[in-house]
């Protein structure tokens, strides 16, 4: 494909006073063909953040690519030879971790503990999608003690608990790592993830009410007490 007209039709999109108006035709444009010039051209544009909605529906666009495992392959390979711009990087394992791409678990692990909190952030939750095993339930917990963000030692739980939807044998693994980290947990963000993670697993009413859109109530205190009570009468 010839690039200098995928450069021009971004540029007339940038140009719109809403991209939604032409957003169809460059992404029928963005996704006529797979070659390397093309995934480059599409990673280099995450990089312009004036417009979010329209940084949102490019990151998006990933999905609909028809070589997903030479994008997949593409793209891990960018994350290893290194990124400068962490939020660049943080979009790239997100959209691996959308694909459901086999390559997206070593980077995870590699950059778990990154110094930035938002490749920390899209790492947990993409672990959450693509871990099945031990390995990647101790990744987790791991982060579920030690993160510096109480919000992210929480997600780390949720995280766990996504991996039991898929998988349910590991319900015994994630109730013995909530069971040695909430007694010594004080962050109600933390708290709140281990114990809604609770709740789900043993099907145990503890305090905390999560809606269908993720949003939660109820006194974390009152239900970490409930929490640890139900835990000490646990085999």
């Amino acid at each position: 494909m010839d690039i200098s007209k995928l450069k021009i039709k971004y540029k007339e999109l940038k140009a719109l006073e809403d991209s939604d108006d032409g957003i169809f035709e460059f992404k029928n444009l963005l996704l006529k063909d797979d070659d390397e010039d093309v995934l480059q051209f599409h990673i280099d544009i995450l990089n312009d953040r004036d417009d979010p909605y329209l940084v949102r529906d490019i990151r998006s666009f990933f999905s609909k690519r028809k070589d997903q495992k030479k994008v997949s392959a593409f793209i891990a390979t960018k994350i290893k030879d290194g990124i400068e711009n962490p939020l660049l990087k943080a979009d790239l394992i997100q959209i691996l971790g959308n694909l459901r791409s086999p390559l997206v678990k070593e980077i995870v692990h590699d950059e778990i503990k990154s110094a930035n909190r938002d490749i920390r952030y899209r790492c947990i939750i993409v672990m959450g999608w693509v871990g099945t095993t031990m390995t990647d339930l101790d990744v987790l917990n791991e982060r579920m003690i030690n993160d510096e963000d109480g919000q992210l030692r929480g997600y780390a739980a949720t995280a766990m608990r996504q991996i039991w939807y898929n998988k349910k044998s590991v319900k015994n693994r994630v109730t013995k790592y909530i069971k040695e980290a909430i007694e010594s947990e004080k962050d109600p963000e933390a708290l709140t993830g281990m114990i809604i993670t609770l709740q789900d697993l043993h099907k145990k009413k503890l305090g905390i009410k999560e809606s269908n859109y993720g949003d939660v109530s109820g006194d974390v205190q009152e239900a970490k007490l409930k929490a640890i009570k139900m835990l000490s009468k646990l085999k």
